[in-house]
């Protein structure tokens, strides 16, 4: 049997193995379903040689891992102003540290200190460490020694010099070029991001062929048209080769590339096949990188519909999972409109190119294009109406796909997929709901390093509470850690925020979280409040306290038959005057007062309430040394069990109708 039109049938089982062995073993189910159909499919000796080729590449399938060593000598690869990384071979290292003498592809010798990499705290949170890893970083270092830093001029630096001789334009001009972004342009891809418009400014296979249909119209001039594509092809691999590693930009030309080699033998769609498989095979960590997936995923889609007219559109639908991945969110006008903005991106693009050359003749041209996009953009961000979604779960994305090819194969047999679209909308307005019939509550100690914030979301969207905020001096607690959780949980506004007292790591995020999301009402003090099905009962002294952290809010509520309480920062002094008021009180979980200070957590408040669990929320290698040996014992003497945000990250209560069970994100993720 010929290979030609087959890779995709017999390329899949091994695709489904690696993503059972990196994202979850359901994959096995359609790996075994494929090696069926190949049964089937191939003559028996041809599937007893496919089958011998298959088992030896699962044999010697390996997830790559840090080498932890603390000597490095490589070129460096990518640089920013407190880290560099340096490629030695297969691996690339991370090494934060002052890199103002060294510059891009110096080759550099250097000790540095081994650290572990960040790994997210809570549930739904960006995984910097995977992110690392999908790029093969796979070691982080903090600069000890610079033994030798030898500098080699290269293309690369000439391409620099040409885009930095405009400073008004080097940031447009980078990304464009060099693939790489400034603080500036950072900002501006967060906007992009929102509009869902970021993969414009992304390298990839539209900017490849405007750059390889420019250089034909160069070469026209002196050669013929086959040599001409041959010429585009290798000057646009040295440039691939030139500038920092681009895997959108890289895919493009390898599949511009590899069809001049394997043309006769396979056709667009086995190549594609044969280089995801050999990527994932290199690094299967590349799973967990939106530029793969996204551009993978588009491409792939491209070569389905064949260039089917409703091409761009279909094309949407595709990324939507995508999209909701990152954002939980989806733009429905940058959506509808995004096809308009493509022509002057491309314009853009093309003016760049002629400003490499022309420079300054043409920088007045491309700043007045830019200035027209981004009045553009500003008109779209201000009219944006989002739809928001919680973050998709493996069935909804399963379903969504199962539908969606099922709709390529109709347009692509040009017949009407009207039922099909129907079906895809029907799941969106499905998915779009799952929040209110979810019958599963939950109470959420929220990572937010050295403060409080607490979440008890109840079932069928009966109520959602933020006990205290948290917040942080140094980064906005509230849009970078607590709204991105709640959206991802399909939770759009908030019934109530109980803030135990003022100080500034219960509260400090306040004011972003009432500017960037929906909050009904903000609870400073009261006796009894009823939301949905719970009621909330204040427990705090009736006195008055010189310490603002005794003025806490003690807050008492029963959940699914467990009883909770959040004490906020009080010290054993009120922790004292509540056991004479209350003598006995029923507690199933703890909210340790003030992360585990050795002035709160007294044997009396243990004695009157014997919790069985206690919730410590308390920043890693914070500055006090919170929580205190000490409260750590007393916890341990009553046989409290104890769950710390420091070392187990988020920690989540689920239950459901009468049961009750905790998880931890660390130990779960």
């Amino acid at each position: 049997m010929s290979l030609k039109g087959n890779m995709l049938l017999l390329g899949l089982p091994l695709f489904f193995y690696i993503l059972a062995r990196m994202l979850h073993p359901v994959f096995y189910l359609p790996m075994v379903a494929m090696m069926v159909i190949c049964w089937r499919w191939l003559p028996r000796k041809g599937y007893a040689l496919y089958l011998g080729i298959l088992i030896v590449m699962m044999m010697f399938f390996s997830v790559p891992g840090p080498v932890k060593s603390e000597y490095v000598k490589g070129k460096i690869v990518a640089q920013d102003e407190d880290s560099i990384v340096v490629k030695d071979g297969y691996h690339k290292f991370k090494v934060y540290g002052d890199f103002s003498t060294c510059q891009m592809y110096d080759e550099i010798e250097l000790y540095g200190q081994y650290q572990s990499m960040t790994t997210p705290d809570n549930h739904n949170a960006f995984n910097y460490q995977h992110y690392l890893y999908s790029l093969n970083i796979f070691d982080s270092l903090e600069l000890k020694e610079i033994v030798s830093c030898q500098s080699h001029q290269r293309l690369y630096h000439l391409l620099e010099q040409r885009v930095n001789q405009n400073d008004e334009l080097k940031s447009l001009v980078s990304l464009f070029v060099l693939g790489t972004k400034d603080e500036q342009m950072k900002d501006y891809y967060e906007k992009l991001t929102e509009l869902s418009l970021v993969h414009l400014f992304a390298l990839s296979g539209m900017h490849l062929m405007i750059l390889k249909k420019w250089l034909c119209q160069f070469l026209q001039y002196f050669c013929s048209k086959k040599v001409q594509e041959i010429l585009a092809v290798l000057i646009i691999g040295l440039y691939v080769y030139t500038i920092p590693y681009n895997i959108s930009f890289l895919r493009a030309y390898l599949m511009l590339f590899l069809p001049l080699l394997l043309g006769r033998f396979l056709n667009r769609l086995d190549i594609f096949v044969l280089l995801t498989l050999g990527m994932l095979y290199y690094n299967p960590y590349l799973l967990y990188n939106l530029s793969f997936i996204f551009s993978y995923l588009v491409y792939f889609m491209i070569i389905l519909f064949e260039n089917n007219r409703r091409m761009t559109y279909l094309l949407m639908l595709s990324s939507v999972p995508v999209l909701l991945h990152v954002n939980y969110k989806l733009n429905i006008v940058t959506m509808l409109l995004s096809v308009s903005v493509t022509p002057l991106i491309e314009i853009i693009y093309q003016c760049i190119l002629y400003y490499l050359i022309f420079g300054q003749w043409v920088a007045g041209m491309l700043t007045i294009l830019f200035s027209v996009f981004d009045t553009i953009m500003a008109f779209l961000y201000d009219i944006s109406f989002y739809l928001y979604f919680p973050k998709p779960n493996l069935l909804f994305i399963c379903l969504y796909y199962f539908i969606y090819f099922q709709v390529i194969l109709k347009v692509n047999m040009n017949r009407r997929a009207g039922r099909e679209l129907s079906c895809l909308l029907g799941l969106m307005i499905a998915f779009y709901f799952y929040p209110y019939y979810d019958m599963q509550g939950k109470v959420v100690m929220i990572s937010v390093g050295q403060g409080d914030c607490f979440l008890i979301k109840q079932p069928f969207q009966q109520g959602n509470i933020l006990i205290d905020t948290g917040g942080l001096e140094y980064r906005d607690v509230a849009t970078e850690t607590v709204i991105p959780y709640l959206y991802s949980e399909g939770i759009r506004s908030l019934d109530a925020v109980f803030i135990s007292h003022d100080d500034f790591d219960h509260c400090g995020a306040l004011p972003s979280l009432q500017e960037h999301f929906s909050v009904k009402e903000v609870i400073y003090d009261f006796q009894e409040k009823t939301i949905g099905q719970l009621r909330f009962e204040n427990l705090a002294i009736d006195k008055y306290y010189s310490d603002a952290n005794d003025r806490s809010t003690v807050i008492y509520v029963e959940i699914n038959h467990l009883h909770y309480l959040f004490t906020g920062d009080i010290s054993q002094t009120v922790e004292r005057e509540l056991y004479e008021k209350y003598q006995h009180l029923d507690v199933d979980v703890l909210k340790v007062a003030h992360h585990g200070s050795e002035s709160s957590t007294s044997r009396e408040l243990l004695k009157m309430i014997r919790p069985k669990v206690a919730l410590i929320s308390v920043g890693k290698d914070n500055f006090y040394g919170h929580p205190h040996q000490q409260t750590l014992q007393i916890l341990k003497d009553y046989g409290v069990e104890i769950y710390r945000s420091d070392l187990q990250g988020m920690v989540t209560i689920f239950y459901y109708f009468d049961e009750n069970y905790i998880d931890c994100y660390r130990n779960g993720q």
